[in-house]
């Protein structure tokens, strides 16, 4: 059995699988944007396919920063790029749908809950035309309007990128470094990252948002290492699995305040009441994050058996 004693073993395993999750995801949004597109009666409808396409690229990505101390950065560089690109070019439908739900939770007087759906339903259009893009981008490539890399270089179609880097991962020399050191390494180097972002105020919006993105590197790269580091990387993994849950909500929460902020089309009374929720929202789920921050501030004084401070 291959237990992956060193780095390079590990890494290349955890690509390869990633690599396979997202053309599974892949076609399950294929299946699903082309549906919306004709509005098939009845047709499939998969809510998490997008969801799960992005994740597995957001931990390629991860992943990938880990690989560059292994392997020849500039080999990399274009994959990390056309990857990132991708993720990106994907999130604005995501961010549709996620909209959706923030605002179907809240409790809202029933002219303004009927006002907002109305608003809704118009907003269907660019909905569509988003699910049009997605369908071409996944299908056929990138645009050619599609910006290029540094050093001019064009963006492949996401699976030439995975082809490319197999061909990296098999086909190059890479540093010859046991898990565990390369382990403790990043897992360090990502555990300091939060502990920097998470000195700033619940209320820093963008700082809170920081925060989020350094909780899912911690959290992936604790995942990739969870064999030969134990419970170490257990402790960070559970404890960046929870941040980045409530951050997660604290930042729909923040982006739907921004939509609605610059909405046209909802009357002044409607506006003012789902803002007025959302706010009243954000201030309960900061209230959860904010004694965690406690938490997270001395994450590298305390050991995996050590008790966290208590979070009421």
């Amino acid at each position: 059995m291959n237990t992956h004693n060193f780095a390079h073993e590990l890494v290349a395993a955890a690509l390869h699988a990633l690599m396979t999750d997202a053309r599974a995801a892949r076609e399950r949004v294929l299946v699903v944007s082309s549906s919306a597109l004709v509005d098939t009666p009845g047709g499939p409808t998969d809510e998490e396919a997008l969801h799960d396409f992005r994740v597995a690229l957001r931990r390629m990505r991860t992943i990938l920063r880990v690989a560059r101390e292994l392997w020849r950065r500039k080999r990399l560089a274009r994959i990390e790029g056309e990857i990132r690109y991708h993720a990106q070019a994907t999130g604005d439908l995501r961010d549709e749908e996620v909209l959706r739900e923030t605002l179907a939770a809240l409790d809202l007087p029933e002219e303004a809950h009927d006002e907002l759906g109305g608003w809704l339903v118009r907003r269907d259009l660019a909905v569509r035309k988003e699910h049009a893009e997605v369908t071409r981008l996944l299908r056929d490539g990138p645009p050619h309007r599609a910006p290029t890399l540094p050093g001019g270089k064009r963006i492949r179609p996401l699976e030439r990128s995975f082809q490319a880097l197999a061909a990296r991962l098999y086909g190059d020399t890479p540093r010859r470094m046991s898990a565990v050191d390369l382990g403790h390494q990043v897992l360090d180097h990502a555990a300091r990252d939060v502990v920097t972002w998470a000195m700033r105020d619940v209320g820093d919006v963008e700082a809170m948002h920081e925060l989020r993105i350094r909780y899912k590197r911690l959290r992936y790269t604790a995942d990739l290492f969870a064999a030969p580091l134990g419970a170490k990387a257990m402790h960070f993994a559970k404890h960046a699995t929870r941040m980045q849950r409530h951050l997660g909500e604290l930042h729909d929460i923040d982006q739907a305040i921004l939509t609605l902020s610059r909405a046209r089309g909802l009357g002044a009374t409607t506006k003012d009441a789902v803002l007025a929720a959302l706010r009243a929202s954000r201030v309960t789920r900061a209230s959860k994050v904010e004694p965690h921050l406690v938490e997270a501030r001395h994450l590298m004084d305390r050991g995996p058996d050590d008790e966290p401070p208590t979070v009421v």
